[in-house]
């Protein structure tokens, strides 16, 4: 469980820098479309450990606690973490696209839906496949919004199901 330990620890310790530093960290690790598109290209990775409340990165940290421990039981370190943070960088890049240019937006959720859909991806059972997206419905409908990024929800948990399913299919049959 040390990488999903390590995502957790490393998530606080930026949010706990933020909380310190303010409004100038969050204009320097959260990603908007304008800073991007200004040079700024390292948002779309940072902006992944960048949370705007106590509640939003205590939610993300809980989902990431039981969808990480699940995938890192399922997936090699190196798949898992192709996993985490391909789903969540392909909802970022999706979102500079989507979301006016101006919106400042953060979050780990992007990476942890796409644990769900790796998830969902590796265990295709029915029952896992149908519990999985359950929760990743309830969990989109709850956090649908003024200010949420369902950008990066939906292409993360597709960006997951896809290298999830193809790192499942990689394996040699046991």
């Amino acid at each position: 469980m040390a990488v999903t330990y390590s995502l957790m620890a490393a998530n606080v310790v930026v949010y706990a820098a933020l909380v310190v530093v303010g409004n100038p960290g969050y204009s320097a690790l959260a990603q908007t479309g304008y800073s991007f598109f200004d040079g700024d290209y390292w948002q779309v990775l940072t902006a992944m450990f960048v949370h705007f409340d106590i509640f939003h990165i205590g939610f993300n940290m809980i989902a990431l606690y039981y969808f990480g421990r699940l995938n890192e039981i399922s997936y090699s370190r190196g798949e898992y973490l192709a996993i985490y943070f391909g789903a969540g960088l392909l909802g970022n890049v999706v979102s500079l696209f989507a979301i006016p240019p101006f919106v400042e937006t953060g979050g780990a959720s992007g990476a942890i839906f796409g644990l769900i859909g790796s998830y969902a991806a590796r265990n295709r059972d029915p029952i896992n496949i149908g519990l999985a997206l359950v929760y990743a419905v309830f969990i989109f409908l709850e956090s649908s919004g003024p200010g949420v990024n369902i950008y990066a929800h939906l292409f993360g948990i597709a960006g997951g199901f896809a290298l999830g399913f193809a790192f499942t299919r990689m394996r040699p049959p046991e």
